[in-house]
């Protein structure tokens, strides 16, 4: 029975947080904009802060400035992984592997890509191969459930939204959803270099 009153105040505190806080995803979308200097880091920062605002919503003290708030999880996220990149060393750095899923010249020569379901995508050989190999590997062995959102995102080129409508499932599960491949990512890219070193 606690453990129903529990789930039922997660989903009140998720819908409470998509309901205020999206609307204020233009603001902290420029304030990335003005702290990394580039749009697609900006767009992974602000998908970040609203991750990491989801999981500390019981933290927010209701009346208060929801956009300070928020604003003041963002930057202290964004000098968190301003300081993990300073630490890391030259070879271990995703921001390569990242610019080559975002590539479209996979896509520009086969437009069907761009249509085709999540779970057909990551089964299509001739796509796969065009890949590099730790982010092939890395997607087959993904939770089905964050592939299909990092797919359906990068490969597909679909907002938020329709992602949610097309999962029947909330544009912050989708954020969410969407931060956890990237991270996935990010950590078995690493664990590649660190093998390889």
């Amino acid at each position: 029975m606690i453990s129903e009153i529990k789930q039922v105040s997660v989903r009140r505190d998720r819908n409470a947080f998509e309901e205020a806080a999206l609307p204020l995803m233009n603001y902290l979308f420029f304030k990335a904009i003005k702290l990394t200097r580039n749009q697609n880091d900006a767009e992974d920062l602000v998908q970040d802060t609203y991750a990491l605002g989801l999981r500390k919503f019981h933290l927010y003290e209701e009346g208060t400035n929801l956009k300070a708030w928020l604003a003041r999880l963002q930057f202290n996220l964004y000098i968190s992984q301003y300081r993990r990149r300073t630490k890391r060393p030259d070879g271990a750095s995703i921001a390569g592997m990242e610019e080559i899923v975002r590539d479209r010249d996979h896509v520009r020569d086969d437009t069907d890509l761009m249509e085709m379901l999540p779970s057909d995508l990551a089964q299509n050989e001739e796509f796969m191969h065009r890949l590099p190999r730790e982010v092939r590997e890395g997607l087959s062995i993904m939770d089905e459930r964050y592939r299909d959102v990092l797919l359906m995102n990068v490969v597909g080129e679909r907002s938020y939204k329709d992602i949610a409508e097309s999962l029947s499932v909330p544009v912050g599960t989708v954020m969410s959803r969407l931060s956890r491949a990237k991270a996935f990512l990010r950590g078995y890219f690493d664990v590649e270099q660190a093998s390889l070193a």
